[in-house]
């Protein structure tokens, strides 16, 4: 009798529970997509299901990061060396107190610009971070997009006036041959494999761009395999071809073409003997790829935020590819290179215009003036010299989230640097490299605990505004990003500033920058409202009904308000204007006496769909796809080292030596190695050159490089 009584207490529960499910639309994080989806919360507050997330692990999988037994949950403070992973908890109180207190004493001693304020993920606090460093100050607001996507920005800025590589992975029906240069939608861009640059099109062909041979590439209709880092001879090699054929858009080029001649005469330098050679493809191919290119019109150029520009002239290697598109006119045009063109946008609330117009320089305006000049932030490539050697400006204090020494060059010479910082709080959800130098660690909410309002960019001409609510209590003690700046502000004595430390209010103050039926809908919609850009109806109203081309409207906005060939501003600041190719300074060419003790060339960072970075490598699940730390190298490269599939290998190069696992195969490029990234056992940036950084950008060549790979026993 007890055994059924307590069965039926037991089904009466679960239907109990059943029916008090509740169901809340939200949007992930688990990339920066914000893909809409919904969460099932049972009786007791808990997540139980997510739905609405197709072939994305990562956003199927987020369960289990939010109920992960290592997250961090309470503010901690170090009680032991830095590095020994030894903390106590403390009350909220104590830890922002502390920071206030620390930021103060270091402002006092060494000025408000000795503080350094850094955004790594989440992404969605960055106004509220902004806003903190510069009401306190300092100039000096760093981001991770010092090396990532913000080169390409300010290269096609440069160059075109507008955007180009958000929309440059949009589907268009006219395009009749696409040029992928080195990205891979399968690991990369949602939903993966079924992303359109994966697929076989009737009427379309593909060309690949990769030192792999990957998903994408074994679908192309020619696949150039170059050597990393060689990007810009091949794209000066198209261009010298087209030109040699005749088949420019000479028209074009003479109403909106700057600097076209001396590029032109510039390119002749790049015969297609030789480029095949600088790059080790096939001379017949890049024949052959250059043609299909050229004359299978429109053609587009579908674009990495990263793969072009993580070298040490990466920069001008990606300003010579995007001008193919100009060369051939298909600039803004359907099936080819669209605009990207700003939606409506939330009211900035970072006061980003009192740190142009009242604080010192910013940490990279020194040396990387084109880039602070087109980029709302400081360069925090430099911020372990600016902590190790006091230039070009001296930190002493540090307060970031979502910081990760494994984003940094010589990854170990950034963890040094952490440990001699005079202070250094962070937040963050699990412990890592950067949390173990911290003197307070804050616990931050997940996207599921936190509100936000979003502004996703979208195409050429929509987007979407979105305001999440939040769909979980934080566990623990963990607050959103924004929120703990908002109440450090508050204790730094700007509570007006700060909205007294209400999240939801700064919110409201951004959305106050929408039309008020877009604000409407955003709030009372979950599933968000789409936005169109005002110069659809420009382009209509002026009787231009295919809506593209927008420079016959408004030019450029460059400052000659034509296409930049020969860039004026670049060579202003004593830069090159043309686009020159410089060999990687790392390479089997440019470095032949280091060549001899590392004879591979090494290139990393190919995306996977079941990691953000460092991030979800602690996933059970997600590890379950990928176990372990993989370097992919050659069958022949492989065999000169006596290495087989699975064997433990260390890579070394003139910074380090890391430990993977040895993928053999024949992806690969001969003499050429891939490291997957964002293993904190595994850290290939550990190996990769701070030193040699991209003189426009200041980005790191993360991606070519020389190594050398061993066998371990």
């Amino acid at each position: 009798m007890t055994s059924t009584t307590i069965n039926k207490t037991a089904t009466d529960q679960t239907i109990s529970s059943a029916t008090e499910d509740t169901v809340k639309h939200t949007t992930c994080y688990e990339c920066d997509a914000n893909c809409a989806f919904t969460v099932t919360i049972n009786s007791e507050g808990l997540a139980t299901k997510v739905d609405g997330l197709p072939n994305c692990p990562r956003g199927q999988l987020q369960l289990e990061r939010q109920y992960h037994p290592d997250r961090l949950l309470y503010p901690l403070k170090r009680v032991g060396p830095r590095g020994s992973g030894e903390f106590e908890r403390i009350s909220w109180d104590d830890a922002l107190d502390t920071i206030v207190e620390q930021l103060n004493l270091t402002k006092e001693k060494y000025g408000a610009p000795a503080v350094g304020f850094f955004a790594g993920y989440t992404k969605e606090a960055r106004p509220q971070l902004q806003r903190l460093a510069h009401a306190f100050g300092s100039p000096n607001y760093l981001t991770e997009s010092g090396c990532c996507f913000s080169s390409t920005m300010v290269a096609e800025k440069l160059t075109y006036g507008f955007k180009l590589k958000t929309t440059s992975t949009v589907e268009s029906p006219k395009t009749r041959c696409v040029l992928v240069w080195s990205t891979n939608a399968s690991g990369s861009i949602p939903p993966f494999e079924n992303h359109h640059l994966n697929k076989k099109k009737r009427n379309r062909q593909m060309i690949v761009v990769d030192p792999r041979r990957t998903e994408t590439a074994e679908n192309a209709d020619i696949h150039l395999q170059i050597r990393p880092g060689t990007d810009g001879a091949l794209a000066l090699g198209f261009h010298h071809l087209i030109f040699e054929n005749g088949w420019q858009d000479q028209a074009f080029l003479e109403e909106w073409g700057s600097g076209v001649e001396q590029f032109k005469a510039y390119v002749k330098d790049f015969p297609p003997a030789l480029v095949a050679e600088i790059c080790g493809i096939d001379e017949a191919d890049l024949r052959a790829a250059v043609e299909l290119f050229a004359t299978a019109l429109p053609s587009q150029i579908a674009m990495s935020p990263t793969s072009t520009v993580q070298h040490s002239n990466g920069f001008q290697n990606h300003r010579a590819m995007i001008l193919l598109s100009a060369v051939l006119g298909m600039v803004d045009r359907e099936g080819g290179n669209r605009f990207f063109n700003d939606k409506v946008l939330p009211k900035p609330i970072e006061k980003f215009d009192i740190c142009l117009n009242e604080l010192p320089p910013r940490i990279g305006d020194e040396v990387f003036p084109i880039w602070t000049k087109y980029w709302p932030a400081a360069q925090s490539m430099l911020m372990p010299d600016c902590i190790l050697e006091g230039r070009p400006q001296a930190m002493h204090a540090l307060l970031a989230m979502g910081i990760n020494t494994a984003m940094w060059a010589n990854s170990k010479r950034m963890e040094r640097a952490l440990g001699e910082l005079d202070f250094f709080a962070t937040s963050d959800f699990f412990h890592n490299p950067a949390t173990l130098q911290a003197d307070i660690v804050l616990p931050a909410a997940t996207s599921l605990e936190r509100s936000a309002l979003i502004a996703y960019p979208g195409c050429a001409y929509q987007g979407e505004v979105k305001y999440r609510r939040q769909a979980l209590t934080p566990r623990g003690e963990a607050k959103p990003d924004a929120q703990m700046f908002l109440e450090l502000g508050v204790k730094m004595g700007m509570a007006d500033e700060f909205w007294h430390g209400d999240l939801d209010a700064s919110w409201a103050e951004m959305a106050k920058g929408l039309p008020d039926e877009v604000r409407e809908e955003a709030y009372d919609n979950p599933e968000g409202v789409t936005v169109y850009s005002q110069v659809i109806d420009d382009l209509v109203d002026e009787g231009y009904l295919d809506a593209d081309r927008q420079w016959r409207l408004t030019g450029f906005k460059t400052v000659t308000g034509k296409i930049e060939f020969d860039s004026q501003e670049l060579r202003e600041q004593g830069y090159d204007g043309l686009p020159i190719y410089k060999e990687p300074l790392e390479s089997p060419v440019s470095s032949p006496e280091l060549f001899k003790s590392y004879p591979l060339v090494l290139t990393s960072g190919g995306r996977q769909k079941y990691f953000t970075h460092s991030q979800q490598h602690n996933i059970a699940n997600l590890l379950d796809y990928d176990p372990k730390p993989r370097i992919q190298i050659h069958p022949v490269d492989a065999v000169a080292r006596g290495i087989e599939q699975g064997h433990a290998v260390k890579v070394s190069s003139p910074r380090g030596e890391v430990m993977f696992y040895a993928e053999v195969t024949e992806r690969m490029k001969q003499g050429v190695v891939h490291c997957f990234h964002g293993w904190n056992e595994a850290n290939v940036n550990e190996l990769t050159d701070d030193a040699s950084l991209d003189p426009i950008s200041g980005f790191p060549a993360f991606k070519s490089l020389l190594c050398e790979v061993q066998r371990l026993s």
